[in-house]
């Protein structure tokens, strides 16, 4: 009796002993870790005091996952399937091994040995984005990109150590059409995939354009009325106190037509019922006879930097006076995203901005426009 209480009291003090190592072992193995299959893992100490463990983050052949855990003795342990994504729990196991590196074991499913690893610094950066409504997406050599019908992307980031070659592809969205690929402005193609050696850094931009009912193309300049230019691509309406604005799209130029509006007509479009399933050709009836004043090529129109830099050294105020509008700002840089009729602007501003969450756009009247560059036509209806 006595000598198995004395191997008793032997088992639990070990692991008492076991336990105070345990809760006393520092988790040394931060930053990211890789393996010759490509695999990757990332660790790092959360510094959110509300959700304390640790960061563990993985790209991995059995998927993309990355959440905060905590530490279980010598290991790191939890699901880290993020609360937003949807499947069955994601639960690993992650242990330190040898001198540097750890072992990564997925409850179900495999086991991964590696060793740190450093992320290239990246000199070459591309990136990849949309104007208009199409999703793009690219992939290394000249493999064939995947689109992602779950998640399609607008946008993308490439970032390379040094030159290399990559096929990018756009795909127009329903009622939409592709014009061409620009890389920094310039033209590259119309085709709406193609390969290339990424040697610099600059942004490729696949330009949409909106599908018309009736593209044939029209004589512009022998146009009478609005009624010969409904077919066509439509870009926005407005309406004025005595005009109605059209705007379309021809040869890939944006356009607005300004009809004469009178008080009858406009108002038989308000009271128009917009649940009418015939309320586009009610519509089309009333303004098809309206006669065009005048047609503008906006694309023509886009302001000249010598005219954008005139606006340095203005303030806020002044530009609010002038009648421009403020649809967006980053505050860590100072820039604002601002509009003036149909056009947009990328903005920086000199000045302070107080506490970000109580931010008003009366904080933005005592700023001084530092640089101006144009960004896109935005509301083409616009006067």
């Amino acid at each position: 009796m006595r000598k198995t209480l004395g191997m008793l009291l032997a088992i639990a003090m070990i692991l008492s002993m076991a336990a105070c190592g345990d809760k006393n072992f520092t988790w040394t193995r931060e930053g990211y870790f890789s393996d010759d299959s490509g695999n990757l893992v990332y660790i790092m100490k959360s510094e959110d005091e509300s959700a304390p463990g640790w960061y563990v983050g993985c790209m991995l052949d059995e998927g993309i996952h990355g959440a905060v855990i905590a530490q279980e003795g010598k290991t790191l342990k939890g699901d880290i399937l993020a609360e937003y994504e949807e499947g069955d729990p994601f639960i690993v196991t992650v242990s330190e091994e040898g001198e540097d590196g750890i072992l990564f074991a997925v409850k179900d499913g495999g086991t991964y040995h590696l060793l740190p690893y450093e992320i290239p610094t990246a000199s070459i950066v591309v990136l990849i984005n949309t104007d208009g409504f199409g999703t793009i997406s690219y992939a290394e050599g000249s493999a064939d990109p995947e689109f992602d019908e779950e998640y399609p992307m607008q946008s993308g980031y490439i970032g390379l150590a040094e030159p290399e070659t990559y096929t990018i592809e756009a795909r127009p969205d329903e009622g939409w059409k592709f014009h061409n690929w620009t890389k920094d402005g310039e033209e590259v193609t119309t085709d709406m995939k193609f390969t290339a050696e990424l040697s610099e850094s600059g942004e490729y931009v696949a330009h949409f354009g909106v599908k018309g009912k009736d593209e044939t193309h029209v004589d512009l300049g022998s146009v009478e009325t609005l009624g010969q230019l409904l077919g066509l691509p439509d870009y926005g309406t407005s309406t004025y106190d005595d005009s109605y604005v059209y705007a379309f799209e021809q040869d890939w130029n944006i356009y607005r037509a300004v009809a004469e509006l009178p008080d009858e007509t406009r108002e038989a479009v308000f009271a128009l019922d917009w649940d009418d399933e015939n309320y586009d050709e009610k519509l089309a009836e009333l303004l098809s006879p309206l006669k065009v004043l005048r047609i503008e090529n906006l694309s023509e129109m886009t302001p000249a930097q010598e005219e954008m830099d005139a606006l340095i050294g203005k303030t806020g105020k002044e530009l609010f006076d002038d009648g421009w509008y403020c649809g967006g700002w980053n505050f860590e840089n100072m820039i604002f995203y601002m509009s003036h009729g149909p056009f947009e602007y990328v903005m920086e501003f000199d000045g302070d901005i107080g506490p970000f969450d109580e931010f008003d756009e009366e904080d933005i009247l005592p700023l001084v426009v530092r640089s101006v560059r144009f960004e896109r036509i935005g509301s083409p209806a616009s006067l």
